[in-house]
């Protein structure tokens, strides 16, 4: 019985480290989404200003 419960404690200590690193992976995915989000919204908006130069650059001509 007392070996049964130590292969038990040992399951659950290696459940609950495969749980954290799997948490602690998600968040630095999450970090990583986050930083490519700001990216792309940069450049949107850099696409956004060049375009409405160009069409106002259009008008005047």
């Amino acid at each position: 019985m007392q070996i049964d419960q130590r292969i038990g404690t040992n399951i659950n200590l290696q459940l609950r480290l495969e749980r954290d690193e799997a948490k602690e992976k998600l968040e630095k995915e999450k970090i990583q989404k986050d930083i490519a989000i700001r990216k792309l919204n940069k450049a949107l908006e850099v696409i956004k200003e060049q375009r409405k130069l160009i069409e106002h650059g259009k008008e005047t001509k």
